[in-house]
């Protein structure tokens, strides 16, 4: 069995438009990389194992967004990263900022009240911004506070940062963003935001691309996707400039998302509603079920 396992992996590197995973009831299934990819299934039924094996047999450089430290490879501790605000639109860069430390809508507005007409190089600029910012009522002087007791929670994320993530971008390896060693879980969402939004921006300037060029293998994807639209549309847009994304989730994602990717599931589970005894695939409505290589 095993030879035979071994036998159809070689043959599947010779697929030109997909990625081999494992054997269905009429022969060898593989994914086609013309949409993102989500992997979903319960604890421990293999997701992070399999998305393991997609980057290794897609032969494209890929960048693992890491959240437990369980990725073997060259990795970057997530605190060691550079990340260049100063090259962020404003609403975007507040959208993140709200969507991380879990900001109401009218705390987002406030704060891009406080930095639209600010020159800002790093988050300690944003504070200083928001220091800055003259308050009429108590309201806003209680909502100013709440906001920089958030800010401040984080801003040591970005303190030890040397390493410019447009250089990481350019590397034509595997780099796995190690996040395991952030201790709170906004930290985690913040810089998997900065990371995924700085990506989709480099991707922008260097234009549409006809190819898939790279892989982001996002872990716990299932606390990026209900983020918001501004993730969402990260997301969609990002196929336009090559990038694929491999979205790791123990919950099942949005169906907008779906439309939109391959879904793979580990393991059948009465919680995702999916008429299948084993792992399948599922594409345009169409569910493949295999066993997983």
């Amino acid at each position: 069995m095993l030879e035979l396992a071994l036998l159809l992996l070689l043959l599947a590197f010779t697929f030109n438009d997909g990625v081999f995973i494992g054997i269905g009831k009429t022969g060898p299934v593989e994914i086609p990389l013309d949409r993102h990819i989500v992997i979903t299934g319960p604890t421990r039924s293999g997701k992070t194992k399999l998305a393991k094996k997609i980057v290794a047999r897609s032969g494209l450089p890929a960048l693992v967004l890491d959240w437990h430290g369980e990725y073997e490879g060259l990795s970057i501790d997530s605190r060691k990263i550079k990340i260049d605000i100063e090259k962020f639109d404003k609403k975007l860069l507040v959208e993140i900022l709200g969507l991380s430390l879990n900001l109401n809508e009218p705390s987002i507005y406030f704060l891009y009240r406080a930095i639209r007409n600010q020159k800002l190089r790093d988050i300690k600029d944003v504070v200083a911004a928001l220091e800055d910012f003259l308050v009429a009522t108590r309201s806003e002087v209680e909502m100013k506070a709440a906001i920089a007791r958030r800010l401040e929670y984080v801003m040591d994320v970005f303190e030890k940062g040397i390493i410019p993530v447009e250089k990481i971008f350019k590397y034509k390896k595997t780099i796995i963003i190690n996040l395991s060693k952030l201790k709170l879980y906004e930290e985690k969402i913040l810089i998997s935001l900065f990371i995924l939004s700085s990506l989709y921006n480099y991707l922008f300037e260097k234009g549409p691309s006809k190819k898939v060029d790279r892989l982001l293998v996002v872990d716990e994807a299932q606390n990026i996707l209900k983020r918001g639209d501004v993730v969402k549309y990260l997301v969609f847009e990002s196929a336009k400039y090559g990038l694929r994304l491999v979205l790791v989730s123990n919950e099942m994602p949005p169906e907008d998302i779906l439309v939109h990717a391959t879904l793979v599931l580990t393991r059948p589970h009465y919680a995702y509603s999916l008429k299948t005894k084993r792992a399948a695939v599922i594409r345009d409505n169409t569910i493949k079920e295999l066993w997983i290589i």
